[in-house]
């Protein structure tokens, strides 16, 4: 994943991180990975993803000592021609997409492939690659998130484009380099990325609140597309196991459990009612549906837009041991979780 190589700085602590140690953590996240749920826009109804983009090409495209073979959606042949590198941070759409504009502090959900303009030892030095991975990955644009060349060029492009950037190291990883990736400080990195969806701090998406919920819950607003509150937590008993309950049936695709699922999540304290978590007007998370799914029993057979309940126990402390690491202990709480999207 890219986050080995150094591209994103850590910009915020993930609400989930491990999965089935700590209710806090309860989904386990993966750093970043991208759609089908209402991407790039507060409205529910609203979406923007790569079949927005612009007819894939099998010609070379050249750019300033670059040649860009494929269009959007395939892995990228790059040539790099044999002379310097351009001293100034560039970015030429390649492919030009018809979706809604990047906005800063959006989820972005991209392919790319990067390199070093200089190759090492005679060939071309690809040091990551999404599509390699056979997977988008999901990061923050536009915050410091990233590398300063990727928050520069990409805020502002419609969905659906490739993008080729050349990212001198100012822009880059600076005068350190990342060595691990054979990345020298002197080095300037190119990049070809395709735009495939973007998701607003606000995301949602639609779907219809279930009418009729069995006892034992705790009293909440439930209105499909818009934050809920926990407005009472009088009489509710804690879980001995994490227990799951949907809230609204969501209206868009199916969610298929080999994607990564695109999260809004508020956690509360059970005892209190204190709300102390919450990703709403933020940044939704990106989780393997796996993990979600094995958790959120609930969702198995909904669609993009669904919400679940899930009650948490409450859960000891635990040494560290081994490879693992030492975990806090956490009390019983809840977590409402929507489904926004999915890639």
């Amino acid at each position: 994943m890219i986050t080995r190589l150094g591209m994103f700085v850590p910009s915020r602590t993930r609400l989930l991180l491990a999965l089935l140690t700590v209710p806090l953590a309860l989904l386990a996240a993966c750093s970043s990975s991208g759609d089908s749920g209402s991407p790039a826009s507060s409205s529910p109804a609203a979406s923007s993803t790569a079949a927005s983009s612009g007819a894939a090409s099998s010609t070379a495209t050249s750019v300033d000592g670059v040649t860009v073979k494929g269009g959007f959606g395939t892995k990228p042949a790059v040539t790099i021609a044999d002379k310097s590198a351009p001293g100034q941070l560039a970015a030429q759409v390649l492919t030009n997409g018809s979706g809604a504009a990047v906005a800063k502090g959006d989820t972005l959900v991209a392919n790319y492939s990067g390199q070093t303009w200089a190759g090492k030892d005679g060939k071309p030095n690809v040091f990551d690659s999404s599509f390699d991975r056979g997977k988008p990955t999901a990061f923050v644009i536009g915050t410091g998130a990233v590398i300063p060349g990727w928050d520069k060029t990409l805020v502002g492009k419609p969905l659906g484009s490739r993008v080729l950037l050349s990212i001198p190291p100012a822009d880059g990883y600076g005068s350190s380099g990342q060595p691990d990736a054979g990345i020298a400080g002197t080095d300037t990195l190119v990049f070809v990325v395709d735009l495939i969806a973007a998701y607003h701090p606000d995301a949602s998406a639609p779907g219809v609140a279930v009418s009729s919920l069995p006892a034992g819950l705790p009293k909440l607003t439930n209105v499909a597309g818009k934050p809920p509150t926990v407005t009472s937590t009088a009489g509710v008993k804690a879980p001995k196991k994490p227990a799951a309950t949907l809230l609204v049936k969501g209206s868009g695709a199916p969610i298929e459990g080999t994607k990564t699922l695109v999260l809004q999540v508020i956690q509360t304290d059970l005892a209190t009612g204190t709300k102390t978590e919450s990703t709403w007007g933020k940044a939704p998370q990106t989780v393997a549906a796996t993990n979600v799914l094995s958790v959120a029993s609930a969702l198995n057979g909904q669609k993009v837009g669904s919400r679940v309940l899930i009650l948490t126990p409450a859960i000891a402390a635990t040494p560290a041991s081994g490879s693992q690491q030492a975990q806090p202990a956490s009390p019983a709480g809840i977590l409402i979780v929507d489904v926004v999207g999915q890639f």
